[in-house]
């Protein structure tokens, strides 16, 4: 059972000054959801919460990471309709794919391209390899510039990936907040 609570102004006004300190998040993103901050809400469940722009899950926390992630739902949903890349994103090739699902994090050998560079802790998205949709939104374990054939090691910890109760989550509230 889903519950949505309206937060406060100032509670949306400090989710945006957050925002616009990570230099990595596009501009863009932080414009959009501006549109619909006289419409904010949350969805807070066991292990994380979701923060509601108008219909759209857009940022998310874990009890494991103290900052706002963008949700798949957005980045997914600016990128098909906007062409907006809304933070760096990395390819990975068709091998990573299952184990990213089943929410491993992302090791340097599988990223094919880094479509934009970013810095260690930078929020970073994980696009499938026809790079028609993201498959995973984390956080950066090293600078992108570390990203180079033939070295191992893990490129960018999996906070929340396809499928997960994150994902699913997010499309519950869409679809009851667009119905």
């Amino acid at each position: 059972m889903l519950r949505l609570n309206y937060i406060s102004k100032r509670d949306v006004k400090n989710i945006f000054g957050e925002l616009q300190k990570r230099v990595e998040i596009d501009p863009q993103l932080i414009d959009y959801l501006k549109e619909f901050e006289d419409d904010v809400k949350k969805v807070v469940e066991e292990k994380f919460e979701i923060v509601v722009f108008g219909s759209t899950p857009a940022l998310f926390k874990t009890q494991k990471v103290d900052f706002y992630l963008p949700t798949l739902y957005i980045v997914n949903m600016l990128y098909n309709t906007k062409k907006i890349v809304a933070v760096p994103a990395v390819t990975v090739d068709e091998g990573a794919v299952s184990f990213l699902k089943n929410g491993a994090d992302v090791m340097i050998p599988g990223i094919k391209k880094v479509l934009k560079s970013f810095s260690k802790n930078a929020i970073v998205a994980v696009l499938e390899p026809s790079e028609k949709y993201f498959i995973v939104i984390g956080y950066a374990l090293v600078d992108s510039t570390q990203i180079a054939p033939g070295v191992k090691g893990k490129a960018v910890k999996n906070v929340s990936h396809l499928d997960d109760d994150v994902w699913r989550t997010s499309i519950q509230v869409a679809k009851a907040l667009s119905s």
